[in-house]
C-alpha cells in the first residue's frame, strides 16, 4: 500500500501544479503557499475531529517535525512556486522530482542508516542522465530568469529529501496517525511564513477574482489536502529515499500530461522518459 500511496501523492501533485500555475501572476510564492497551506490544515483539522485521531508525541519528536514542516514547505513549496512561475510545470518537475529522489537516498543512509541494495542504487543513477534528456536546453528567450528558476529547483529538491528524512525519523519513533502527521507538519509549514510576507512587506491578503478562488480551492484540495495526507501515508511504510523516488513520477505524469494536451516532445526527450521509468521502476520493485 505504501508505494499505492506514495504514486497518488505524486498523481494529487502533477495535477494541482497546472492550477496553481494561473495563480502565479496574481499570487506571490509565500501568498499562495500560505492559502492553500490554510486552506488544507482547515479541512484536515475537519477530518481529525470527525476521526478521533490523534496521539501525544515525545517532546524530543516535534524538533524533527517542525524541521520537516519548515523545511519541506515553507522553503520547499516557495521554492517550488518560485520556480514555476520562471521555467514552466515540465522543467520545475523534471529537476526537482528526479534530483529529490538522490538527495532523500544520501540523507537516508546518513541521517537514518537506511541504505539502498545494488538494483536500487542503478536505478536511482539512471534518473540523472533522463534528466539532462528531458529539460532539452534551449534558448531562454521566452522564459523569466531560466537558470534562477533552475535554481529555485534544485533548492526545492533538497528541502523535499530534507522534509522526508526527518519526517520518516518521527514516524519510525511514534506510530502516529497520517492525518495528524499531515497537519502537523502542514502547519509548522505555514507558520513562519506570515512572518516573512511583513518583513518584506509583500501584501498578505489575497486578490482574487470567484474564477480564481475555485482554482485556488480545487488546487489545494487535490494538490495540498490529499498530496500530504498520501504522502504521510507512504512515509509511515516505506523508506524515505524509495517514496521521494516513487513521487518522482511527478514528471513522467507531467510530461504525459504535456503530451495530451498537444506537446510534441523529441526522441530524446521520450527516450529520457524511458530511463526515467526504468530507473524509478528499479528503486520501487526491489522493496
Amino acid at each position: 500500500m505504501g508505494i499505492l500511496f506514495a504514486l497518488l501523492a505524486a498523481l494529487s501533485w502533477t495535477v494541482a501544479a497546472y492550477g496553481f500555475r494561473h495563480l502565479g501572476g496574481v499570487l506571490s510564492p509565500l501568498q499562495l503557499n500560505f492559502w492553500k497551506g490554510l486552506l488544507a490544515c482547515i479541512g484536515l483539522l475537519a477530518i481529525i475531529m470527525a476521526t478521533g485521531q490523534w496521539v501525544s508525541i515525545p517532546t524530543e519528536l516535534w524538533r524533527p517535525l517542525l524541521l520537516s514542516g519548515f523545511i519541506g514547505i515553507t522553503l520547499g513549496d516557495t521554492f517550488i512556486f518560485s520556480a514555476l512561475n520562471r521555467i514552466g510545470e515540465r522543467t520545475t518537475l523534471s529537476i526537482a522530482e528526479s534530483a529529490a529522489p538522490l538527495f532523500a537516498i544520501l540523507l537516508g543512509m546518513l541521517w537514518l542508516a537506511e541504505f539502498l541494495t545494488l538494483w536500487q542504487w542503478l536505478g536511482a543513477a539512471l534518473i540523472i542522465p533522463a534528466l539532462i534528456w528531458v529539460l532539452e536546453p534551449k534558448a531562454p528567450s521566452h522564459r523569466s530568469n531560466p537558470w534562477l528558476g533552475m535554481g529555485f529547483a534544485l533548492g526545492a529538491a533538497l528541502c523535499q529529501a530534507l522534509g522526508m528524512v526527518f519526517m520518516r525519523e518521527v514516524f519510525l519513533a511514534v506510530d502516529m496517525p497520517s492525518v495528524q502527521a499531515a497537519f502537523l507538519r502542514l502547519a509548522a509549514g505555514i507558520a513562519a511564513i506570515p512572518l516573512i510576507i511583513a518583513i518584506q512587506r509583500h501584501p498578505f491578503w489575497p486578490r482574487l477574482d470567484p474564477r480564481q478562488w475555485v482554482i485556488l480551492g480545487i488546487s489545494t484540495l487535490v494538490g495540498t489536502l490529499l498530496a500530504i495526507w498520501f504522502q504521510q501515508l507512504a512515509v509511515k511504510r516505506l523508506e524515505a529515499g524509495v517514496v521521494q523516488t516513487l513521487i518522482a513520477t511527478c514528471a513522467i505524469m507531467a510530461f504525459s500530461i504535456d503530451r495530451i494536451r498537444g506537446h510534441k516532445a523529441s526522441e530524446k526527450a521520450w527516450l529520457g522518459m524511458g530511463v526515467a521509468l526504468v530507473g524509478v521502476g528499479l528503486i520501487a520493485l526491489t522493496q
